[in-house]
């Protein structure tokens, strides 16, 4: 008879394929910044560090489309709890290490480009 797997057994089980999808995904990665996006002179630092405060008058965007970004920001911006949950469990050296650096360092330049 078959036993559920935990979660940590399930995620050990799954590592080979990780790591086959992971070394994939290195292959074809294109590396980007958010300046790629937003360039540089039109960045703006918040007033605690010497700039100005955004205002929700400065959006362009509509009442829904400014709340889906800001739910948005709010996720990426609690990824390091995602991170800590898998560097705890696994070698940052595996593929599931690779792997949760990658997409931790991938979100967070979600979040600056939405800020």
């Amino acid at each position: 008879m078959a036993r559920n797997l935990t979660q940590l057994e399930l995620l050990i089980e799954l590592e080979p394929i990780a790591a086959s999808n992971v070394d994939r995904h290195l292959s074809m990665a294109k590396d980007w910044h958010p300046h790629d996006y937003v360039p540089w002179d039109q960045g703006r630092n918040f007033a605690a560090m010497g700039g100005i405060d955004w205002d929700t008058g400065q959006s362009a965007l509509g009442e829904v489309a400014r709340a889906a970004m800001i739910t948005n920001l709010l996720t990426e911006d609690n990824l390091p709890s995602y991170h800590r949950e898998i560097a705890e469990n696994f070698s940052q050296d595996g593929a599931w290490g690779t792997w949760v650096g990658r997409w931790t360092a991938e979100e967070n330049r979600h979040g600056i480009v939405i800020r």
